[in-house]
């Protein structure tokens, strides 16, 4: 394990009211053969009788699942055009595919929306493919932008609950009413549709966030997302050297991504407190590394037995590993009388890589 030392235990710029600059954007419709945005929430949906994203003929896709192929109406007019042919992964025996769905509006205008689909022991089920991508103007150029209907109910605008990716990178947060342009805090307003994006200079009390400056590993933080506790803002800062200014509040760390090469282990809240932002001040969290493990056993026939599945790794702040798969050897378990120290059993994992 070579994340961290370990210790065990058990658009344009235009004039707007009152002469504040607003950047309007639009934004266009992407579907994703391939599947690489890393969503803060991620959602997949029954199938049953259809995809249900309105459009001018009604409130679903109809789907129908004969065995186990899936066919659709894939353009909105009520009768079946499609047959889905799945690829079976055989390491896991999950059917995967997917399909773009196309029509019109209730308000007569083009609609395009990709679904992911995947089957299991459960049945079929659907995730959203695609998303509206556009850029946001900055003092040093466009940044890029990228929206995701992440549940799924065919709205780009749900503050909280949608994603959103701004800059390079697979890492979404939940899309928020602030976005950090640059090194500009913006209140961010999108339609329904997602069409059309606007920015314009946040006001109200902010605070800076610093999860760079005192976290301790010895590899990447490649993603650290947070989101206030009223789930209207929400930010990544891995990249912010020194802390990005936030608007002050509550916030929650929802995930994170440390990396070591092609090596990586995940982020949860865990046991992690609250982070408490005061206005024009900051906070720097201390956490990382040293690394506590817990994990539970059961006695049988005078044995103790544990599993890889019932270790839980947690940092300094309290903030939970999870997903870890890191090369190198594993930590050692050492199993002792409680009354004379002595050692009954040492316990090693399988290693990987």
């Amino acid at each position: 394990m070579r994340f961290f030392s370990l210790l065990l235990i058990a658009a344009c710029a235009q004039p707007a009211f009152g002469g504040e600059a607003v950047s309007s954007s639009s934004m266009r419709y992407r579907s994703y053969r391939k599947w690489s945005l890393n969503l803060p929430a991620e959602q997949w949906f029954k199938v049953n009788d259809g995809i249900r994203i309105s459009h001018a003929g009604g409130d679903k896709f109809a789907a129908k699942i004969d065995g186990e192929r899936l066919q659709f109406d894939t353009n909105g007019d009520g009768e079946i055009d499609r047959t889905i042919k799945a690829l079976v992964d055989r390491d896991t025996n999950v059917s995967t595919s997917r399909v773009v769905l196309s029509g019109k509006t209730a308000d007569g205008k083009p609609l395009k929306y990709a679904v992911r689909l995947r089957k299991d022991a459960a049945g079929w089920e659907w995730a959203p493919g695609g998303a509206m991508i556009g850029s946001i103007d900055s003092a040093k150029g466009p940044i890029p932008v990228r929206l995701i209907d992440q549940n799924g109910n065919g709205r780009f605008d749900d503050i909280g609950l949608d994603a959103m990716v701004v800059g390079t990178g697979d890492d979404a947060t939940f899309l928020s009413q602030t976005v950090v342009v640059g090194d500009q805090l913006r209140k961010l307003d999108v339609n329904s549709d997602g069409s059309q994006v606007q920015t314009r200079r946040f006001e109200g009390q902010t605070a800076k966030l610093d999860m760079t400056t005192s976290f301790d590993a010895k590899a990447v933080l490649l993603s650290a997302i947070v989101r206030s506790k009223d789930g209207k803002n929400s930010f990544n800062v891995a990249s912010a050297k020194g802390g990005v200014t936030v608007p002050a509040g509550t916030y929650e760390v929802v995930s994170g991504t440390i990396g070591l090469g092609k090596q990586r282990v995940f982020v949860r809240q865990g046991r992690m407190e609250s982070i408490v932002l005061v206005e024009n001040a900051t906070r720097s969290l201390n956490w990382g590394g040293p690394v506590k493990s817990e994990f539970d056993y059961v006695r049988v026939a005078g044995q103790v037995q544990f599993s890889p599945d019932s270790v839980w790794f947690y940092g300094k702040a309290g903030e939970e590993y999870h997903g870890w798969a890191p090369c190198g050897k594993s930590p050692e378990f050492t199993v002792k009388d409680k009354v004379s120290g002595s050692v009954i059993e040492v316990a090693i994992l399988p290693g990987s890589c």
